[in-house]
């Protein structure tokens, strides 16, 4: 990385963990320390399962499963603390990257959690009655809610690589996100992170185990294609990921 781009990144990342304290710091009010541990647990465990994407050293994990299924059913500070905190133990301590790509990381997540929780409230979920929401067909609120989730988590990455690299962020999302393919297992992410919610919020804490399997064979399934679609070509080396 040159000293242009060095420069570049840093004042992305310093800006990125600036505005992701001052939101966090408005929006906290306080947790319960069981349910903090049980988020905090659910979501480490989802960035355990990571994949190396195409361009930039980029990784992606199904950490957006919990996180989603958190900022449902929690307050919006707990949920933006929650995926923060996970995101940071996960890349210190298992994905062994720099303290600087993991408070990125981190700070991104959060302000993708919070995105998400104003969306899902203005499109009418306010209530955070999920149950209730499925039953009756509501689906609106969280479909909007996971597209801004979505679209903040892999711009911010999007960003951080085409900042590192040189290249556009429109080419490094291209590049990394930019398949029929990375959309759909997205979707299928965030889906299960709603069936996560939903039955936490009907029989509590074990709703989790019934999506362990299947987000392993998610998980599985986007690594295989994310190999076969980085064989052609070795792309210049980066920073940072997406969850």
């Amino acid at each position: 990385m040159n000293a242009h781009a060095r420069i570049r990144t840093s004042a992305l990342v310093a800006t990125t963990v600036l505005v992701a304290a001052i939101a966090m710091w408005r929006a906290w009010a306080g947790t319960t320390p069981a349910t903090f541990a049980y988020w905090l647990i659910a979501c480490v465990a989802g960035e355990v399962l990571w994949i190396r994407l195409p361009l930039g050293s980029a990784t992606i994990s199904m950490a957006s499963c919990f996180n989603f299924a958190a900022l449902l059913v929690v307050t919006r500070g707990e949920a933006m603390a929650v995926t923060a905190l996970a995101t940071l133990i996960a890349e210190i301590a298992i994905m062994r990257k720099s303290p600087v790509r993991a408070l990125f990381n981190a700070s991104q997540t959060a302000l993708a959690v919070t995105s998400a929780v104003w969306m899902f409230d203005w499109a009418g979920g306010g209530s955070h009655d999920l149950v209730a929401m499925i039953s009756s067909f509501r689906l609106l609120p969280f479909a909007l809610a996971a597209a801004c989730y979505y679209a903040v988590n892999r711009g911010a990455v999007s960003l951080a690589v085409a900042s590192s690299t040189g290249v556009s962020p429109l080419a490094a999302w291209r590049s990394n996100f930019g398949s029929q393919y990375e959309l759909l297992s997205g979707g299928a992410v965030f889906s299960l992170g709603v069936l996560v919610a939903t039955h936490y919020s009907a029989i509590g804490m074990a709703g989790t185990l019934l999506v362990a399997l299947p987000l392993v064979f998610a998980c599985d399934a986007m690594r295989r294609y994310s190999r076969r679609e980085s064989r052609p070509a070795e792309l210049p080396d980066s920073t940072d990921r997406a969850a």
